[in-house]
C-alpha cells in the first residue's frame, strides 16, 4: 500500500445501508475507462470499508483514482457523491492547490485507489490531454449538482437587463 490514507486503527465511519448488506461495486461510467487505461499498471492504495481516505481540512498532497470500490464524498452530513471504479476524488488538490481538502471521503467499500500526485497529474495532462479534458468534466458536473442542490428553481434563459 501506498499513499497516506488514514489506517483501519484510526476512525470508521458506518456505511452499511438499512439492510445492512455492504453496497454493490458499481459499474465503471464508460467515460471514465479512459482514467483507468492511463493508471492500469500503476501501484496502488488498499482501503477498507469504512475507511476514511481523507478528512475535511486535512493537507492535500494527491488526488485518487478508484480502481475497484466505491467512496463516498461528503461534508458535515451533505453527502456530495458516491464515487465508483475510474472516478476521481481529491482533485481539487491538484487543480487549485488550496491548502486543506473540501470534504471527507470514506470507503464504502473495500477499494484499490491510486495516488495521482502534483508531478503525476502534470505528466498525465502533458501526454494526455484528453485526461485534463475529463477532470474539468467531472469539476463542472460536480458544481452544476451543487448549483441544483442551492437553487431548486430550474435556469431559465432571460433577456439581458437594462442598462
Amino acid at each position: 500500500m501506498i499513499g497516506n490514507p488514514r489506517t483501519s486503527s484510526q476512525r470508521k465511519l458506518g456505511v452499511s445501508g438499512e439492510s445492512g448488506e455492504p453496497p454493490e461495486q458499481p459499474p465503471i461510467e464508460s467515460e471514465n475507462e479512459d482514467i483507468l487505461a492511463l493508471l492500469v499498471n500503476e501501484p496502488h492504495v488498499a482501503l477498507q470499508s469504512g475507511q476514511i481516505l481523507f478528512t475535511e481540512g486535512d493537507p492535500p498532497s494527491c488526488m485518487y483514482v478508484v480502481k475497484t470500490g466505491a467512496l463516498r464524498i461528503r461534508s458535515g452530513g451533505v453527502i456530495y457523491e458516491d464515487v465508483g471504479p475510474g472516478g476521481i476524488v481529491g482533485e481539487m488538490a491538484l487543480v487549485e492547490r488550496y491548502p486543506a481538502r473540501s470534504a471527507t471521503v470514506y470507503a464504502l467499500s473495500d477499494c484499490e485507489l491510486v495516488a495521482v500526485d502534483e508531478a503525476r497529474f502534470s505528466s498525465l495532462v502533458a501526454g494526455a490531454p484528453h485526461f485534463a479534458l475529463r477532470v474539468m468534466q467531472i469539476l463542472s458536473r460536480r458544481l452544476r449538482a451543487m448549483d441544483r442542490r442551492y437553487r431548486p428553481e430550474p435556469l431559465v434563459a432571460r433577456e439581458p437587463l437594462e442598462p
